[in-house]
């Protein structure tokens, strides 16, 4: 792909200028304010993770003989480039992902006739595929790998972890509440309760319901009324149990790992079709009428993040703990995977899509079959504003909900 910024208007010099003051003001941050270093992690794993599934993309074309001709991190104006062989390394002002160009990868692409078999369009199907994998596939092994490390280095959450409060969400249900770290839920509307999966189902019952908790704190007991939240239809208080861990081993960290890829996976499918079914659609748009709920409710939450949400919020999940971090990023790289897999272009699952078509129709009809990209590009455009929509409107409700407003 050619990256569509690359002609826009930012003077070079300034941009450059812009960046290393950016650079080295993070630098300073990450030494003089330790409560930053959570936040500075998160954006580092983040673009760590975005790179790597890029190189994905760009060994597999390596391999397969397609020509490569640009490997960056950002997009718009250069700032920093060098050339190896064919291939141009570099920085570019727009810190918004990454990108690698591979030569002709649609019939809209005018290119050199001598570079024209070493184009994606004229590779052979099963390498064509497999470069459009490529990124989803490094990602999902990171996630592995990250769960993997976490799992047989701490320990499995053990089930029935107890009901002791560790931490209380910020501007949660249970903040409104007066929940404090150490109390100890006995029971919710009167009915005992003595394991989290017992506390967890009853709260997930009870979205947006005023809910009566007794806990015991330093030895006495006390009421407490919350109006619970929702996340995805789900009750939702906003604390963390006392969580206890179990040692699995290296062996038995294994299936763990494939269990909690899993779990994501189905979580974040069932989160992705509230969101698109109309309730979901509804419940979102609220969010910009005279009726939206204030975005620090808990019923606010419960809708898309953007980048801004994730640091906000992974920032007081992790709170130093470097499992916290490590399990967090493998969970937003497995989501960025399944994210990217959206069977519609410009996503790998659409170049997957185009690619499985045509090998699938040439195979029945045993001619060479091309789709017009041409066809595609309304339905292109229409995907990329709305992910263009979702992504500045969920950006202006982090930072809404970041300042309490």
């Amino acid at each position: 792909m050619k990256d569509p910024l690359e002609d826009a208007a930012v003077e070079r010099r300034g941009a450059t200028t812009t960046l290393i003051i950016v650079v080295c003001g993070l630098i300073a941050l990450f030494i003089a304010r330790p409560s930053s270093r959570d936040g500075i992690a998160i954006i580092a794993g983040i673009v760590a993770m975005v790179m790597l599934h890029e190189a994905g993309h760009y060994f597999v074309a390596k391999r397969s003989g397609m020509k490569v001709t640009e490997f960056f991190l950002g997009f718009g104006r250069r700032l920093w480039s060098f050339h190896r062989g064919e291939t141009e390394y570099g920085v570019k002002a727009i810190p918004a992902g990454g990108y690698v160009r591979v030569v002709g990868m649609t019939n809209l692409e005018d290119v050199d006739p001598d570079d024209e078999p070493r184009t994606f369009r004229r590779a052979s199907y099963g390498n064509r595929l497999a470069l459009t994998l490529a990124g989803v596939t490094v990602n999902v092994l990171i996630a592995f790998v990250l769960f993997f490390v976490v799992i047989a280095g701490q320990g499995h959450i053990a089930e029935g972890s107890n009901t002791t409060v560790t931490q209380v969400v910020t501007k949660s249900a249970a903040a409104a509440g007066g929940f404090h770290s150490g109390d100890r839920i006995v029971a919710v509307d009167g009915a005992p309760t003595t394991n989290w999966n017992a506390l967890k189902s009853a709260i997930e019952s009870r979205a947006n319901q005023p809910t009566t908790f007794t806990v015991v704190r330093a030895g006495q007991p006390v009421t407490l009324q919350a109006t619970l939240g929702s996340q995805s239809g789900k009750g939702f208080l906003g604390i963390s149990p006392g969580i206890q861990y179990r040692p699995v081993g290296v062996l038995g960290a294994v299936p763990e790992s494939l269990r909690s890829i899993r779990d994501i996976t189905t979580g974040t499918a069932s989160a992705f079709a509230h969101l698109v079914s109309p309730s979901g659609v509804a419940h979102y748009t609220q969010n910009f009428t005279s009726n939206a709920p204030s975005a620090s409710s808990t019923s606010a939450q419960d809708r898309p993040v953007s980048i801004i949400g994730i640091v906000n919020q992974g920032s007081s999940l992790v709170h130093g703990n470097i499992w916290a971090l490590l399990w967090l990023l493998g969970g937003i790289s497995l989501i960025l995977a399944l994210f990217n897999l959206l069977p519609v272009l410009p996503f790998d699952g659409g170049h997957a899509v185009v690619v499985a078509y045509e090998w699938i129709v040439s195979k029945a009809t045993h001619r060479d079959v091309r789709v017009d990209f041409r066809k595609l590009m309304p339905v292109t455009a229409i995907v990329l504003v709305l992910l263009v929509t979702l992504s500045l409107s969920a950006a202006f409700l982090d930072v809404r909900q970041a300042f309490g407003g």
